[in-house]
């Protein structure tokens, strides 16, 4: 697995947003204590699992393991353990629940981490950067649906690629453990695919935009999931939801823009045919833009990075036939400066007929873009300054059937998105508004077979940033950046309906020179709705701690 340069941050806090911020962000610096010596180990307004109250059995497979140096020789990382499911709460399970406690003191970088259990990514994460007299922090993970991999003892792969010198001096130190809960009449069994199968780890970057993997899928097959772990890095990547238009950038050379645009989306395709889209959240991790925004409340995703789900069902019946078949993903765009583009892992959940050993069936329509429509329109100011505006959009829809045991079951999903971005640029990078939203809604409907099964679903995904930084003639410098990041979702299947309504808003003021002045604050506000009953909770913290 590719791992982010030493120097990355020094590049990454330099262009927050990817469009030369280089001289603005370096005064505030990295990974400073700046509320003091310490502020409060990072808490969310986000609902917790809800776990079974059945009989559970914890399996510790990773005990403060420190992670120092992931370029060492040896490197420290990735931790390669083992996972054997517990005897005394044999499957099949309610839940599986896998949790991290981690620590860290000093100064420190925030780093990604990723958690695999049989070669499969269960988990990918970022750490909280740390205070001077240190934090604590936790993650939970639901990973029942990863419960076929757990058949017997698997190994266990943690991999987090830390760097200590005498200025960065903080040391991870991580424990892992999984909690399986048995089942009852009140926590049944949960329902799983029956095999998962995973392409392993991919980079794409400009040069080697697409990857791709051969499965040899079950004969018996009924229905198929893809899932997509991915995440931007590099000094644009990261960023770039806040990427210029390329004929910005060409026209404005020599200023330390990214470019490439802000729009990306990882496009799936089975055998050659396009089958589905990937458009990612603009997951912000704890250094970014400024460090002072996410002290203690990360960004949404931060610490557990979406598994993006595709459905596949409508092609089962071009891959029943025993021979291996072509699953591939491709990034539309990406930068190429230091270490820039898209890492994450492939995995396919399978379901099986279990009344015949062999099924057959057909794709009937295939509606389904090679790349969305975009649109750019861009005005050029000058002196490296802009207004501009990107749109996206995509409707696809496929349908197939398969000739199962108990009868032929037909298939139709669809899925509509857009994308918009505006942004105005002004004095070379230090003055910038930005404003993105991304909708989307999919909707699965099965017929034949049985009783007819619909699920629908919509999702809002908005970002607005706004940054400032001037310097006067004595020497001093002020930065300002404020944010809202959003998260709405609503999910109906068979009548059941829940609903998610996130929001997070930072702002931090940094001054140096005639005074020094090191401040944020924070609104986080969550509500739901599902089978488990309403949640309400909002968080208000000041220089990094609760109110």
């Amino acid at each position: 697995m590719p791992h982010r340069p030493v120097l990355r941050r020094a590049v990454r806090a330099l262009c927050a947003a990817a469009l030369a911020l280089a001289a603005t962000l370096a005064g505030g610096g990295p990974a400073h204590a700046d509320f003091g010596s310490d502020y409060h180990d990072p808490i969310t307004a986000a609902k917790p699992l809800t776990r079974p109250d059945t009989r559970s059995c914890t399996v510790e497979v990773m005990h403060e393991r420190a992670f120092r140096n992931g370029y060492g020789n040896p490197a420290d990382t990735p931790y390669a353990g083992t996972l054997t499911p517990p005897a005394d709460c044999a499957g099949p399970w309610s839940k599986v629940v896998l949790d991290l406690h981690g620590s860290v003191a000093g100064r420190q970088f925030d780093r990604l981490f990723t958690v695999r259990v049989g070669g499969v990514e269960v988990l990918m994460s970022s750490t909280p950067e740390p205070s001077q007299d240190g934090i604590e922090w936790r993650v939970e993970r639901d990973v029942t649906r990863y419960a076929p991999v757990l058949t017997g003892p698997q190994p266990f792969e943690f991999d987090l690629a830390n760097v200590t010198d005498s200025t960065y001096t903080g040391v991870f130190v991580i424990s892992a453990s999984f909690t399986f809960y048995t089942a009852s009449s009140a926590w049944p069994a949960a329902r799983t695919a029956d095999r998962v199968l995973t392409g392993g780890g991919f980079t794409l970057d400009r040069a080697h935009p697409s990857t791709a993997k051969e499965f040899t899928l079950p004969r018996n097959l009924e229905r198929l999931t893809a899932e997509v772990y991915a995440r931007g890095g590099g000094a644009c990547e990261e960023f770039a939801y806040a990427s210029a238009p390329e004929e910005f950038v060409q026209a404005n050379p020599g200023r330390g823009y990214c470019g490439q645009g802000p729009f990306r989306e990882l496009v799936l395709a089975v055998d050659g045919r396009t089958a589905g889209a990937v458009w990612p959240y603009p997951v912000i991790y704890t250094g970014g833009w400024d460090p002072l925004l996410w002290r203690p409340t990360p960004g949404i995703f931060a610490f557990d990075l979406p598994a993006y789900q595709v459905d596949l069902t409508p092609y089962v019946g071009l891959l029943v036939d025993g021979r291996p078949h072509t699953v591939s993903l491709t990034v539309n765009r990406a930068e190429q400066q230091s270490n820039d583009g898209w890492t994450g892992q492939l995995n396919l959940f399978a379901d099986l007929d279990h009344g015949s050993t062999r099924t057959s069936g057909a794709l009937t329509e295939h509606r389904v873009a090679a790349a969305a429509a975009t649109d750019v329109a861009l005005t050029d100011l000058g002196g490296g300054s802009g207004d501009w505006t990107v749109t996206a959009a995509r409707h696809d829809l496929a349908r197939g059937w398969v000739q199962t045991s108990h009868g032929r079951v037909s298939t139709e999903t669809r899925t509509d998105r857009s994308f918009r971005s505006t942004q105005q640029l002004r004095d070379t990078g230090n003055d910038l508004t930005l404003h993105n939203r991304t909708d989307q809604s999919w909707s699965t409907v099965r017929t034949g077979g049985g009783r007819p099964s619909v699920s629908t679903g919509s999702e809002s995904a908005p970002l607005d940033v706004s940054y400032r930084y001037t310097a006067d003639a004595a020497g001093s410098t002020d930065q300002r950046t404020a944010m809202v990041l959003g998260l709405h979702r609503s999910d109906s299947a068979d009548g059941r309906r829940s609903t998610v309504d996130h929001t997070y808003a930072p702002t931090a003021h940094r001054h140096s020179g005639d005074a020094t002045v090191r401040t944020a604050d924070s609104v986080e506000s969550y509500r739901s709705t599902g089978p488990d009953g309403p949640y309400a909770r909002t968080i208000t913290t000041r220089d990094g701690w609760p109110l």
